[in-house]
């Protein structure tokens, strides 16, 4: 079937131009006024007459920006308007310039014949291949829209859970980021200059003074070379962790931590089950919905137990009976899958798992948070106030010796 190249406007603005499989120009023009459409020009499409590709938009994708996008575009379809002139609409719409360029090459995709889910696979980064699936599923199942709200209820649900984790988070990591870069300017800038002070008055130190002069000589004269230090092994440790085997090692480390592990392993739980029952629901099969999940997970060991338990399934075993021989999974979670497995309802039974540990994660991120603060508060109070009496003993000696 021949191509044209067609140039459109939709309203004001600039003209579209695309692509479309037709067997006419006669065609091509009937499609586009159903589409909604007012057409300009339409011509054959050899390949020749492409427009440059202009620079592709720098940035990236949020998981809000992502949310965003289906709940507009659920709205937009159960309304009853046509897949394309929706992507049209949300091109229009979109403030993020990278993911407007991604709606307008999935519209096009569309335009020439390709599926929803085939247009956005092709863009992986941005649609994982739980969307893909799921509006795979939705199309051939006639139920577009209500596969939309289902994903707009899933983002919005995993961008809440991440926000919670994350906005407990902040003050900790605020408080230790401001701490030692205090303590760099102390060590660096501050107390150096303390030490010629003291050597006029050939005062006998005592040794919290000589040890801190004495580190802070060093940083005083070789301050850069702690930092460029500090930022070679910062390197080096996200370049490790980014290789298949350091980012396993990181991960059991983590999981080991006694308060950051029982957080990360809950949020793991509660993104398994939310994933694995989302999928499982909208007629994804189970080693599709498995092997999906896996991909999805954060913490690569227990991604790792999830294709064990992949393998297992494959070869016939039930799912609660492979969670069982899973080393993260509790006992709660096999229980109910197994309960899932004997009534038929896996995929309802999933997301209340997903809901349940929803909750456990937020207890647990406050549970976290309320004693790592006053831990790093007096950590932090115990190295400062250390320097700073450092500092005023050998004054104190002086003044008392004056006296």
């Amino acid at each position: 079937m021949p191509q044209y190249q067609y140039e459109v406007k939709s309203g004001p603005g600039k003209p579209e131009i695309g692509v479309m499989e037709a067997e006419s120009p006669r065609a091509v023009v009937t499609r586009l006024r159903e589409m909604g459409y007012f057409p300009l020009s339409v011509e054959e499409y050899t390949g020749e007459k492409r427009k440059p590709r202009l620079k592709r938009p720098v940035g990236r994708v949020k998981l809000k920006d992502r949310n965003v996008f289906f709940r507009q575009m659920a709205n937009l379809y159960e309304s009853g308007m046509p897949l394309t002139r929706a992507l049209t609409t949300l091109q229009a719409q979109t403030a993020n310039p990278r993911l407007a360029e991604i709606i307008g090459e999935i519209r096009d995709s569309v335009q020439k014949g390709s599926t929803f889910a085939e247009a956005m696979e092709r863009h992986p980064k941005v649609f994982t291949p739980l969307h893909v699936n799921l509006v795979r599923a939705g199309e051939s199942g006639g139920m577009l829209d209500e596969v939309l709200w289902r994903l707009v209820t899933f983002g919005e649900q995993e961008e809440e859970l991440r926000g919670k984790t994350w906005s407990a988070m902040i003050y900790p990591i605020f408080l230790m980021v401001m701490g030692s870069i205090a303590i760099f300017i102390l060590m660096s800038f501050v107390f150096p200059r303390f030490a010629g002070v003291f050597k006029d008055f050939n005062a006998k130190l005592p040794w919290p003074t000589i040890v801190t002069l004495t580190v802070a000589k060093f940083m005083g004269a070789y301050w850069w070379a702690v930092l460029a230090a500090f930022c070679v092994m910062a390197a080096s440790c996200v370049s490790y962790w980014r290789t298949p085997l350091g980012r396993q090692q990181i991960d059991v480390a983590f999981l080991k931590l006694p308060l950051i592990g029982d957080v990360i392993q809950r949020y793991e739980m509660a993104k398994f089950a939310r994933t694995l029952g989302t999928l499982v629901d909208n007629g994804v099969p189970i080693l599709t919905s498995l092997k999906i999940t896996s991909d999805t997970l954060s913490n690569s060991v227990i991604a790792l137990e999830v294709g064990k338990i992949h393998a297992r399934v494959s070869e016939g075993d039930g799912i609660s009976e492979s969670l069982g021989s899973a080393k993260y999974f509790p006992p709660l979670v096999v229980s109910m899958f197994a309960v899932g497995e004997e009534s038929g309802r896996l995929g309802s039974v999933s997301k209340r798992i997903a809901d349940a540990y929803d909750t456990e994660v937020d207890r647990a991120v406050k549970t976290m948070t309320s004693m790592l603060e006053p831990i790093m508060i007096v950590v932090m109070g115990l190295i400062v106030g250390f320097l700073v009496i450092s500092m005023l003993l050998p004054i104190l000696q002086l003044s008392s010796h004056v006296s």
